[in-house]
């Protein structure tokens, strides 16, 4: 199997997250507007109950993806589109 079957990268994490059961971990964008710059969180989740389990921010991509990769790596490969990105009943749209 290939190495990067259940990895998150640098090219797909905006669109993968990995799964087991009702968790799911992945790496998302911070944007800091007084800071302008970018950093990036390192997540898992609880998805029936929306609930935060396990995050922590990172500086660079990296090392946010090399700690998702070692925490749950073994886990499933999802993607999906870009476009179906973020909550589509939100309020904010």
């Amino acid at each position: 199997m290939d190495q990067l079957a259940h990895k998150i990268t640098g090219e797909n994490y905006t669109h993968s997250i990995l799964v087991f059961r009702d968790r799911q971990a992945g790496v998302s964008e911070i944007y800091d507007p007084m800071l302008e710059k970018y950093t990036y969180n390192a997540y898992c989740l609880e998805k029936k109950l929306l609930k935060d389990l396990w995050s922590k921010e990172f500086d660079y991509l990296e090392d946010a993806l090399t700690r998702v990769n070692d925490e749950f790596g073994s886990w499933e490969k999802e993607e999906f589109e870009e476009e179906e990105k973020g909550c589509g009943s939100c309020v904010a749209k």
